[in-house]
């Protein structure tokens, strides 16, 4: 086999399945890990994707569905079902994003620019014990830019420009990073992105209102080795965009998003007792809006006053792993504390509006502690964990606390190379959160409608997740040629969560002491019941150097247990099929994606969507090692879909050129290669 042939049937597969952290903070492949974990790499993303927002790869995912607003680039993300008030806990490079304001959105929202994400790391469930308080749906972790992202082999220094242009928006983005490195002491890396993109149009050519955005962001990230085995990063994001919201009520809105943390890491091969991890982190998402257009009913807001939502989160996180062998066991244990404190402020100073009674401020302090064992005897793995969580709030006048133990069980076993079965019962704990706590006021008069009151409940249960789920791992090796790769997982899920909380209507009484004593009714977060959730989910990639395909399916099920009716938030049955080729020593990557969604009506008349089908295109050919093209051709029969939760019809056909320039040398030889 020549060198150039030998290039193209390289197989790429493994070099995509890197380490899971949000599945049990231990290195391994995600195929291999005993839970519902999926990881997506930037090469991927730029590959297959090149999108604009983070919701174009999410959506792909087995289980993971977003809820998108046209005029606003925020994203929230539901996985099997659970969302909203930190359901998911939503991280960048391990700080939560605790961003929330409520409204005609989701109850949860995070602002990311995809540009600046180096992989994404989704566990599904409540299966990640030590990673964090109160993900009862699941764990999302987006890791931002390294400097080995930039640099390549023995560079010191590097750049990138890259540009982007698409059609439907009529917009895009220009990005620019650069990296140095020092030795192996240091090494640094910055990246900045400005885009601006314009009103889309549906598949059927319809103009869809303040569907445009423009955005600046920026990131910097320093890292430092002082010793070996000693590593400490610094690094700061800032994402900023300014957009037009709403309808009748029309606003300007900014928003600012910032994550800065310093982590300091030690890990050495010879050194098995200590494996350290300590990380704090402050990170604040900031909304000011300056309404712009009032409907014509009386009373109303006036043009021209503001309101701000800011959710400020700061933060550590500190574990440590010891590996050790006791006679024919090898133990993985685990054991660390994290805690955090959010500070809701808002302000709406105008006489009808109610900003700050919809999203009341206040202070959430949440810890926990847990320890986890991860154990293998043979044949079988196993994953022992306990977490402990407690948590205090105070927000007008209300205030509420309460604490839980949470295990965790795993048993795997591999009676063949290539298979793996596992079951895993977990438990995890949400507190309720501020809005939910705190809600009080009253919503202004609407159009002629009276106006209604909201009721504080400090008596809210925290919820508990009681997640059972089991699947099956496959490896195979030479199935169709030789030195070809596929790798899958098939699995299960029930997950019944107890006090779920939701908001209901409270009836007008003249009972004296009556909970809702405001005419003509209230509104109230209660624990209105259990939510039993259910589903598949199956996820399968094969690579064969040459081609390669994929397949990804859910089948998501969530009923409310005393009134049996379908949640809200279940999403439709979903197939993703996907493949392509490479071509040209690899310098070619060209394929489709092929979204299969089913109808939802079992929800609610407003929440029903119809089924549909949609198909991508996309291709990446490196010209040389400094120059690269993509283009990328998403829905291409311009089809009219409107995605369950999302406002707004999508987008319809919409191609995406992008030209991609790269400079690189070592400074350190008298001839530098560019």
């Amino acid at each position: 086999m020549t060198q150039a042939a030998a290039a193209q049937d390289a197989v790429v597969l493994d070099t995509i399945t890197v380490s899971t952290t949000t599945a049990t903070r231990t290195e391994g492949a995600a195929y291999d890990a005993l839970s519902g974990s999926t990881v997506v790499t930037r090469d991927q993303m730029e590959t297959q994707f090149e999108p604009s927002r983070i919701s174009d790869v999410l959506d792909t995912m087995p289980g993971v569905w977003t809820d998108m607003n046209a005029d606003d680039p925020a994203t929230a993300v539901n996985i099997r079902g659970l969302q909203d008030f930190g359901r998911v806990n939503v991280m960048i490079d391990g700080a939560r994003q605790n961003f929330q304001r409520t409204g005609h959105n989701a109850n949860g929202m995070f602002y990311i620019d995809p540009e600046m994400v180096r992989a994404i790391d989704v566990t599904r469930g409540p299966t990640s014990t030590i990673y964090g308080s109160g993900a009862i749906g699941g764990v999302v972790d987006f890791r931002t830019l390294t400097a080995d992202d930039v640099l390549r082999g023995d560079e010191t220094v590097a750049g990138r420009l890259k540009g982007t242009y698409e059609t439907n928006s009529n917009g895009g983005s220009i990005h620019g990073e650069a990296a140095a490195r020092v030795g192996t002491a240091f090494d640094v890396v910055g990246a900045a992105t400005w885009g601006d993109w314009g009103t889309y149009s549906d598949g059927a050519g319809n103009d869809i209102p303040n569907s445009g955005y423009d955005l600046k962001s920026g990131l910097i990230a320093a890292r430092l080795r002082p010793a070996d085995g000693h590593e400490i990063t610094a690094s700061g994001m800032v994402y900023n965009s300014t957009y037009d919201q709403g309808t009748a009520t029309e606003y300007d809105s900014d928003t600012t998003a910032e994550t800065y943390r310093v982590k300091y890491r030690y890990q050495r091969p010879d050194d098995n007792i200590f494996d350290f991890s300590g990380q704090v982190y402050y990170t604040s998402t900031q909304t000011d809006q300056t309404i712009t257009q009032v409907p014509n009913y009386y009373p109303r807001p006036s043009v021209g006053s503001e309101r701000k939502f800011k959710i400020e989160t700061t933060g550590a996180d500190v574990f440590n792993t010891s590996r050790v062998a006791l006679g024919a066991t090898d133990h993985a244990i685990t054991y660390g504390f994290d805690a955090f404190r959010d500070e809701v402020k808002t302000s709406d100073p105008d006489p009808f509006g109610a900003a700050d009674q919809f999203t009341p401020p206040g202070k959430r302090n949440v810890y926990g502690a847990y320890i986890q064992d991860q154990m293998s005897v043979g044949i079988f793995d196993f994953v022992g964990a306990l977490r402990y969580d407690g948590y205090d709030l105070d927000g007008q006048t209300t205030s509420s606390d309460g604490d839980h133990i949470s295990p965790r069980i795993t048993v795997g076993v591999t009676p063949l190379e290539w298979v793996t079965l596992f079951a895993t019962y977990a438990e995890a704990y949400r507190a309720p959160s501020l809005t939910e706590t705190t809600w009080t006021g009253s919503h202004p008069p609407v159009g002629g409608a009276p106006p209604f009151t909201f009721l504080p409940n400090a008596n809210l249960e925290p919820e508990t997740g009681h997640n059972v789920e089991g699947g099956v791992n496959v490896r195979f090796d030479n199935v169709i040629a030789e030195g070809d790769r596929l790798r899958g997982r098939v699995m299960g899920y029930y997950n019944r969560v107890d006090n779920y909380i939701g908001s209901v209507v409270v009836p007008f009484s003249f009972r004296p002491g009556a909970a809702c004593s405001s005419p003509p009714f209230c509104y109230q977060y209660q624990n209105i019941s259990q939510a039993n959730l259910w589903g598949f989910e199956a996820g399968v990639d094969y690579d064969a150097g040459r081609w390669f395909a994929g397949l990804s399916g859910t089948i998501s099920r969530g009923t409310d247990d005393e009134t049996g009716e379908t949640l809200d938030t279940i999403p439709p049955d979903r197939l993703i099929l996907s493949g392509g080729f490479r071509a040209f020593q690899q310098r070619l990557t060209a394929g489709g994606r092929l979204n299969l969604v089913a109808a939802q009506d079992d929800v609610s008349p407003d929440l029903q969507s119809d089924a549909y089908a949609v198909l991508d295109l996309f291709a990446s050919y490196e010209v040389d090692d400094r120059l690269s093209v993509g283009l990328n051709i998403d829905n291409v029969f311009d089809t009219y879909y409107e995605p369950f939760l999302d406002a707004e019809a999508a987008p319809g056909f919409n191609a995406k050129l992008t030209l991609d320039l790269r400079l690189g040398g070592n400074l350190n030889k008298s001839t530098a290669t560019y």
